[in-house]
């Protein structure tokens, strides 16, 4: 399987650190965000362990022969979590790290995802766009249980307090999805700092031009991020996209 990747992570105009960070490892068919949280360079640690653990995890498995699969992708952010978790016992500058991750990994026409936190994953065809993973945030729960509505969700003043973390806590449950892909699909996993600012109709704008008539998937990934500058910039933005060719 073959891939047009692009990427791109900013601090925003807000922030004095950026503690995104994401990585494409397309001989693996992995591609990973994470959103850190935690003073001093507790977010930074995080997110970059995070994403190290995930890649390191997985390509052990490869070695291995190991059938790539959802429990492959679950366990493997469950290995960072232990790695950040453990960090965090030694140094206690680092007490409360943590991180979102959203990690995708392809194998022949199947897609497996794994998700902890809000940072999301997007799944694009042409004209058409579906939010595949689902917030693990304080505000997605009162709107599950009929608290709020959508209307309500962007000013609600607990938005951007999530639920499920990694390495914030020993052990962790992670989401796990399964989707089946063909060429010309195009996913997008994104940090908060992006999907809080723009609308999926615009993103879906952006991703239509950009990559699926122009066929430029770095230009598509620096709009999306640009845009977000644009409408506020509030907190560190990144856009990892994928194309499956």
């Amino acid at each position: 399987m073959e891939y047009k990747v692009g990427f791109k992570t900013d601090i925003g105009r807000k922030r004095t650190k950026n503690q995104d960070y994401g990585a494409a490892f397309k001989d693996l068919g992995l591609f990973i965000v994470s959103d850190g949280m935690g003073g001093h360079q507790g977010g930074e640690i995080a997110s970059s362990t995070a994403v190290e653990s995930i890649h390191s995890y997985i390509s052990r498995q490869m070695e291995n022969n190991t059938p790539r699969s959802e429990k492959m992708i679950g366990l493997a952010i469950q290995a960072a979590n232990k790695a950040i978790y453990l960090k965090s016992l030694k140094d206690p500058g680092l007490q409360g790290m943590g991180t979102t991750t959203t990690a995708l990994l392809f194998h022949d026409n199947l897609l497996h995802i794994g998700h902890v936190g809000d940072s999301r994953c997007y799944f694009f065809r042409p004209h058409a766009a579906w939010q595949i993973t689902r917030d693990h945030s304080l505000v997605q729960e009162k709107l599950r249980a009929g608290l709020i509505t959508r209307d309500q969700v962007k000013t609600d003043h607990m938005k951007n307090v999530i639920t499920r973390s990694v390495g914030y806590e020993q052990t962790v449950e992670v989401e796990t999805y399964q989707v089946e892909v063909q060429s010309g699909d195009c996913f997008l996993i994104c940090s908060d700092g992006l999907s809080g600012l723009i609308e999926e109709s615009k993103m879906l704008e952006i991703v239509d031009y950009e990559l699926l008539e122009r066929g430029d998937a770095q230009a598509a990934a620096e709009h999306l991020v640009s845009m977000a500058n644009e409408y506020g910039g509030d907190d560190n933005i990144t856009s990892l996209i994928v194309q499956v060719v």
